[in-house]
């Protein structure tokens, strides 16, 4: 009779939260400008299903990528001048993590967020998923970093007043006819082509103007979801992700209106990528969630395990086949 393979251990919440505290010593940067992915990817393992010991190995991994966080003497904030001040991320994290030690973290994060919504692109778009990761594994150390990488690369696009509002379909084709950035200067990290894009007179009087309503988060989500099925552009990945970010954070937006500057953020994100106008999934996806998130997990790249778990929650929350087919792309056969 054959011998019975053991089921590998499955991942904890207290596995993860002693990861995060051991994270705690990384940079949340690396080779200059690049985000740290370690502790999104780790929680985003653990929810689709990785073993214990993957999620070991996985991080083990991972960390030979990174640096160590270099100490530094936290200065004192004076909130809106700071932002964006990526030599003030010590001084944020301080700051965050007292708040968070004086009135909690539901309230802190309701606290910040005003703040720091205008800049939702920040280092594109990852302080927002760094923050919404944190909140999803209930680790307030985390959260603390989250903030402080959000406030720190604060990435504010300038807007005019003016106009009706657009329909998503109009606001998409007035992106589409924008004239395009001078030569080189769109070129770079993803937020370098944001911020070129968000420097032109025309996008700051086109992007605010999407007219938003209950459903305005889910339309850019499934739009970035649609978008990377078709064309796996890495810009468009971080939108989704994003996106997901976005929702997650949802219960503490002081006002829905706040979710404007994250709008105006995917409208940058768009233009960046590159893409065309919107597209229709002419297809099914071929294979299950328990298919996909096994094979996530067995990924290196945390860009895809992140993406494969936004678009499943996504569909949890709005079912649509577009969020699946995202993950096949991300996933090849």
């Amino acid at each position: 009779m054959p011998m019975k393979t053991a089921t590998p251990a499955p991942a904890t919440l207290a596995q993860l939260h002693h990861l995060l505290d051991a994270g705690a010593a990384l940079s949340p940067t690396y080779r200059g400008r690049l985000s740290n992915h370690l502790p999104m990817a780790q929680q985003a393992l653990l929810e689709l299903g990785a073993s214990a010991e993957r999620l070991q190995a996985w991080s083990e991994h991972h960390e030979t990528q990174l640096e160590p966080r270099v100490a530094a003497r936290p200065g004192r904030i004076a909130q809106e001048r700071d932002l964006g001040r990526t030599d003030s991320e010590a001084a944020w994290h301080a700051h965050f993590a007292a708040r968070i030690a004086a009135i909690g973290a539901a309230a802190a994060l309701r606290e910040a967020l005003p703040l720091l919504l205008d800049g939702a692109g920040a280092i594109a778009f990852h302080g927002l998923i760094r923050t919404a990761h944190a909140v999803l594994a209930g680790h307030e150390g985390e959260l603390a970093f989250g903030l402080a990488h959000w406030a720190a690369h604060y990435l504010p696009l300038a807007t005019t007043a003016g106009g009706p509002p657009l329909t998503r379909a109009d606001w998409l084709q007035a992106l589409q006819k924008l004239p395009r950035p001078a030569p080189g200067s769109a070129a770079g990290l993803i937020s370098d082509r944001m911020q070129a894009w968000g420097a032109s007179p025309d996008f700051a009087a086109i992007a605010p103007r999407l007219q938003h309503g209950p459903g305005t988060l889910r339309d850019i989500a499934l739009l970035a979801a649609r978008t990377y099925a078709f064309t796996g552009n890495f810009t468009v990945l971080h939108l989704l992700t994003g996106s997901h970010a976005m929702s997650v954070l949802q219960p503490w937006w002081p006002a829905p209106e706040l979710a404007r500057g994250f709008s105006v953020a995917a409208a940058a994100g768009l233009l960046a990528a590159g893409v065309g106008p919107a597209l229709v999934l002419d297809r099914e996806p071929g294979r299950s969630w328990p298919a996909l998130s096994a094979a996530a997990c067995g990924q290196d790249d945390a860009h895809v395990i992140k993406l494969v778990h936004a678009a499943w929650r996504l569909d949890r929350r709005w079912p649509d086949p577009a969020w699946r087919c995202a993950a096949e792309r991300a996933i090849p056969f």
